[in-house]
């Protein structure tokens, strides 16, 4: 019932958001836009300065920003911005249709060839609007120095957003999330990307790793002086400082998307990991019928492949709930492309990278993982699984041999929240 009420609410404050646009209220927008911002309960309001950022929300990013914020008492004052406002403003100046999903605006906008206006008049249009807003908000706070962060520059319903803050002073702050990529996806990412022209409006990066920060510059030279390599906050969610024994029992599957770490591009178009997600579920199927060993599947929300293969009844399986809760619980993790995967060797599990497709080109679209966590023979992990099962061990394990691994897309583990405080201080 509460989330019924809750997503009324929604919709009645996102058709505010369009009757401002409709009658060129900005000024009415911006304090929609106050009155939505919130704070997380966990959140405690410690800022000892003038300064206010305002996230644009991902829930990913809100972990991050509270393990900084708790070990912080001089960080700005912060509130959150649901992403979906900037949607709306976007799509009402677009154009395009005038009734759609208010409540997931993304999904309409997914469905366009070009995220880009191309009415040049609709594109000053929605400039202005946003730029009114910014001035608005910059009037009601008075003398506190606002500013923005971001965890992607390629929202493209943003870039207005973006802009208007650099026309009016207020800075962006870009924290990067989508630091794991392949290698040819990082190539691809650096070839092809449609959204260099928004870091001119970014004024600070955080990055986690050094591979995405030579890619940035790749994109933009100038992107050299206004980046850090700051690591991940959440990577302490995952270490685990007191060793335990355990006999092994849990394991859990981390569904991933069947294109991930290959580039979207048209000879692409029949590269996937469809094989090897089957073929890890007819294993899971398998085992499943040993009742020393229980299995969990954790299903993405959105862009897990949709196997056909039925999973046994006996195999539990999550759609919903973050991945390092299942990952504390299990012993054994089968992951591929994904951060989880790489958070389960931090948390000192036993991880295996399942790799069984029948061309073995594909493997350059893998993680950078060490081989010895690499499985081509299904077999092979299968037996080893076996030979686990109620073998009595002190975890978390100590994986130095992937160290070099964690550190690739992790980054360094030294003074991390410091950094982070003066990041969003800058």
């Amino acid at each position: 019932m509460k989330r019924i009420i809750f997503n009324c609410g929604l919709l009645v404050f996102y058709s505010l958001i369009v009757i401002a646009c409709f009658l060129d209220l900005p000024k009415f927008c911006s304090f929609l836009i106050r009155v939505s911002l919130f704070k997380p309960r966990s959140y405690k309001n410690k800022s000892k300065t003038n300064k206010k950022i305002i996230v644009l929300y991902r829930l990913v990013g809100e972990r991050d920003i509270n393990i900084v914020q708790n070990t912080s008492n001089n960080l700005p004052e912060i509130f959150y911005m649901r992403r979906n406002i900037t949607k709306v403003i976007f799509y009402y100046f677009c154009k395009r249709k005038i009734f759609f999903n208010y409540l997931q605006p993304g999904l309409e906008l997914k469905r366009e060839n070009n995220f880009f206006i191309k009415n040049k008049n609709d594109k000053i249009k929605l400039d202005n609007f946003w730029s009114k807003i910014i001035i608005n908000l910059k009037n009601y706070y008075g003398n506190k120095n606002i500013s923005f962060v971001t965890f992607n520059f390629s929202y493209f319903a943003e870039t207005a957003l973006f802009g208007a803050c650099k026309k009016n002073n207020v800075s962006v702050k870009l924290w990067l999330k989508e630091c794991f990529r392949s290698k040819p996806d990082i190539d691809f990412f650096v070839n092809s990307n449609s959204f260099k022209h928004v870091f001119q409006f970014i004024d600070k990066i955080s990055v986690y790793n050094q591979f995405m920060k030579n890619a940035l510059i790749a994109l933009n030279k100038k992107n050299k002086n206004k980046i850090s390599v700051n690591g991940c906050p959440r990577r302490s969610d995952f270490l685990i400082k007191q060793r335990y024994p355990k006999k092994i029992k849990d394991l859990l599957f981390l569904s991933f998307d069947n294109k991930m770490g290959i580039p979207r591009i048209k000879k692409n178009k029949d590269i996937n990991w469809n094989i090897t997600f089957d073929k890890t579920i007819k294993i899971l199927n398998e085992l499943s019928k040993n009742k020393s060993l229980n299995i969990v599947i954790k299903f993405k929300k959105t862009g897990s492949y949709k196997t056909q293969i039925p999973i046994n009844k006996s195999i539990k399986v999550f759609k919903n709930g973050i991945a390092h809760k299942f990952i504390n619980e299990a012993d054994i993790i089968i992951g591929q492309n994904s951060a989880s995967t790489v958070e389960a060797l931090i948390n000192g599990k036993y991880v295996m990278v399942p790799f069984f497709e029948e061309k073995k080109f594909f493997k350059k679209y893998l993680y950078k993982f060490n081989k010895k966590i690499i499985y081509t023979s299904e077999d092979k992990m299968k037996k080893d699984i076996l030979n686990l099962i109620n073998k009595k061990v002190i975890f978390p394990l100590k994986n130095k041999t992937y160290e070099k691994t964690i550190s690739y897309y992790y980054g360094g583990s030294k003074n991390i929240n410091e950094k982070y405080a003066n990041f969003l201080n800058s």
